[in-house]
This record gives C-alpha cells, sequence and structure tokens, in this order.
C-alpha cells in the first residue's frame, strides 16, 4: 500500500477525501443531474517552506499545512471552500535510488518509516525540480521495491525548489453509469411480488442494479410464473412494462436510474401509473460529495457532521446528500394497489417451491445424461 494514501502526514491527508464525480437524477423538485459517463478532475494544492540538510538527506517542512476542499455549513448557508485539515510542520528524509527519488515520513515516535513513497521525473542526485509520485513503494530495510498499479489514487507532484515545496494532488476518474435494464431487474420481481400481496414497503429502487435471473432466464417473464400471481405482461421494454392484474392497469416507466462504478453514488426515479394516479418514487444517494451538490438549496438533504482543523478550530461539513420520498410513494400506491391475491407464504408455495422443485429434476436430469454418455463412451472404447 503507498504511503500517501494511509498516513496522517503532508501529503497523506489529500488521499482522504472523495473526488469522484457523481451525478443523479431527480423529480419533479430541484436537484442536480448528471451524465451517464464521465471524467471528472479535482485538484488540491498546498505550499510549504523548506529547511534542507543535504549531509544527512533531511528536509523540514512547515506552513499553514495541507488544504482540502469540503462543503462547510455555515447558519443556513453552504459554500464550497478549503479547509485547513493538516499541520504543515513536518520531517521527511529522502534518498535516490537510481533516478527515483524516495522520501521517508517520520512517524509519531520521531523514527523514520521503513517504507518510502517512489516518485520520478528529476534529475538523479538532485532533490531540486519536479517529481512526479508512482505506485510503487521501497523498503529501506531490504533495499527492495513493489509496486501496484491500483495502489496510486491521485497524481501527485511535487516542485522543490531553494527553500519551498509546492504540492499538487489531482485525481482524475472516469465514472461509467451501470447499463439499466429494468425487464431483468430484481425490481421487477419485487414490483410483481408487491402488486401480488398488496405490500409495497419492500420496493426497494437500488434493485434495479440487480438482475432477477433464474437459469431458463429472468423470473418475472417465466409465463408460469405470471400465470400463477394472475398477471399479464405487456410492453415490456428496458425501462418498463404495463401490468396487468386484479382487473387493474399499471404502467412502469423508469425515468432515471445511476448507478455508478467508481464510487458509491445512486439515483433513480420510477413513475407507477394506475386510474389516472401516478406515484414517483425517487432516491439518490451520494456519498462523495463535490462542489455540484455543495447548495444551500438542497440544505434538507444534507447529513451534515463536525471536526476540527488543523488549528483545533470548529467547523461543520456536509458527509453525504441523500434524498428519498419513499413514504411519500408508498402512500400514493397504497391509493391504487389491486385487492391482494394472496400472501408471501402463497407466493412460496404458487411460484417459489415449484420453481426449486422443477430445477432439481431438471439437475437430476442432467446428471443422469451426463453419467449414461461417460458410461456410453465407456463402452465405446
Amino acid at each position: 500500500m503507498n504511503r500517501l494514501t494511509k498516513k496522517t502526514s503532508l501529503f497523506g491527508a489529500a488521499l482522504a477525501a472523495a473526488f469522484a464525480f457523481y451525478a443523479c437524477g431527480d423529480d419533479s423538485s430541484s436537484g442536480p443531474s448528471g451524465d451517464s459517463g464521465t471524467n471528472t478532475t479535482e485538484t488540491n494544492t498546498s505550499s510549504y517552506q523548506m529547511l534542507l540538510d543535504e549531509n544527512s538527506q533531511v528536509m523540514s517542512l512547515s506552513g499553514e499545512g495541507f488544504m482540502e476542499n469540503k462543503c462547510i455549513v455555515s447558519g443556513e448557508t453552504a459554500q464550497w471552500k478549503p479547509v485547513n485539515t493538516k499541520k504543515g510542520d513536518q520531517i521527511i528524509k529522502y534518498m535516490f535510488v537510481g533516478d527515483t527519488l524516495v522520501l521517508f515520513w517520520q512517524d509519531e515516535d520521531g523514527a523514520f518509516e521503513n517504507y518510502g513513497d517512489m516518485f520520478i521525473g528529476g534529475t538523479a542526485g538532485n532533490i531540486y525540480g519536479t517529481w512526479n509520485m508512482i505506485p510503487c513503494e521501497y523498503k529501506e530495510s531490504k533495499g527492495r521495491s513493489s509496486c501496484d498499479e491500483d495502489d496510486l489514487e491521485y497524481n501527485t507532484t511535487l516542485s522543490i525548489s531553494n527553500g519551498a515545496v509546492n504540492v499538487t494532488q489531482t485525481k482524475q476518474t472516469f465514472v461509467e453509469a451501470s447499463p439499466l435494464d429494468y425487464s431483468t431487474s430484481e425490481y421487477r420481481w419485487s414490483l410483481y411480488v408487491a402488486l401480488y400481496t398488496g405490500v409495497t414497503s419492500n420496493l426497494d429502487l437500488m434493485d434495479l442494479s440487480y438482475n432477477s435471473l433464474s437459469e431458463s432466464g429472468p423470473l418475472a417473464s417465466k409465463p408460469e410464473v405470471q400465470t400463477a400471481l394472475g398477471i399479464v405482461s405487456s410492453d415490456l421494454s428496458t425501462t418498463g412494462e404495463t401490468i396487468t392484474i386484479a382487473g387493474k392497469t399499471f404502467t412502469v416507466k423508469v425515468q432515471d436510474f445511476q448507478s455508478f462504478t467508481g464510487n458509491d453514488n445512486s439515483s433513480a426515479s420510477v413513475d407507477i401509473s394506475a386510474d389516472g394516479i401516478t406515484c414517483n418514487s425517487t432516491v439518490a444517494r451520494i456519498y462523495e460529495l463535490t462542489s455540484d451538490y455543495c447548495k444551500t438549496e438542497y440544505m434538507e438533504d444534507f447529513d451534515i457532521d463536525d471536526a476540527y482543523d488543523a488549528k483545533g478550530n470548529k467547523y461543520y461539513y456536509v458527509d453525504r446528500y441523500k434524498k428519498s420520498n419513499m413514504n411519500e410513494f408508498y402512500a400514493c400506491m397504497q391509493g391504487i394497489m389491486p385487492p391482494p391475491s394472496g400472501t408471501e407464504e402463497d407466493l412460496w408455495s404458487k411460484v417459489v417451491t415449484p420453481l426449486y422443485k422443477t430445477a432439481a429434476k431438471q439437475d437430476n436430469v442432467k446428471a443422469l445424461l451426463k453419467k449414461s454418455q461417460k458410461r456410453l463412451g465407456s463402452l465405446a472404447q
């Protein structure tokens, strides 16, 4: 593991910050939105004064410390601004391994760590210049290095001149939206169960991220399942369908779905309509906050936490953005639900158990066929 990704030192704090891009859809109320996939870049810079002892190869740094961008809350106002999260005082030992600069941080006990971060791009033997961190660490006691490309979360550049060190850390991420297919999703199956039992509280929009597949295809698409539930499906697509059950017709439309690889952020919005009434469910969960969400108008959707800066001053910041209207959605659905056709126990006895039994029989037949083929093959030899 690269030292910079887990040290509470000069540069280590930056690696704890979350700078990934996210996007979120919304319902009729205001809220940020984003593309299905995009590049984003977030950069932090810090400057330090340096006293250099070239004989012992030690540099002593001082200054205001590391500045980290956060969504700061003051009263009823949210503002994206830098916060001094780490002190600037730091003592670092350095050495050269070929043309590579290696930095060893001093720990709380005053000893230098055995593992050092590695930088390239400057001149061998000359600490002055511009150095770029690589995803490698050098173990001084063994005199060897190890590298892991997945270990480098930030691009870190050191500009070292006479009496000064400037640090630039950049995280650039391509965040790709997961594909949506309502027709195979766990959400579709959960909706079938809700319409059958009359219980909507188990509907979770994040189930759009998961497939409800059996060996022969999506569970909700099986004719025997639809027959057992009394459901007729039409106009099925990757974004919705029309469902008829107990004499009522429901139209399902996924308005927004963004579940991203690269971070934990997600958002979804689904409309379910019947009897001229549309019930909308919307959820957004944003854990990796950036300036796009740091707006006073979203204050009621913030989780706010507190911390102390490098000088001991307390401040309040947005830990995450979350938005949900599921309680309103559940109440709306109760006004358009058909009469319950059965309970979850009925569902298991009518649908799930028979499917398991069928699957078990199929597995037994396959095993017997495989055994017979093997025996016939032996006889042929």
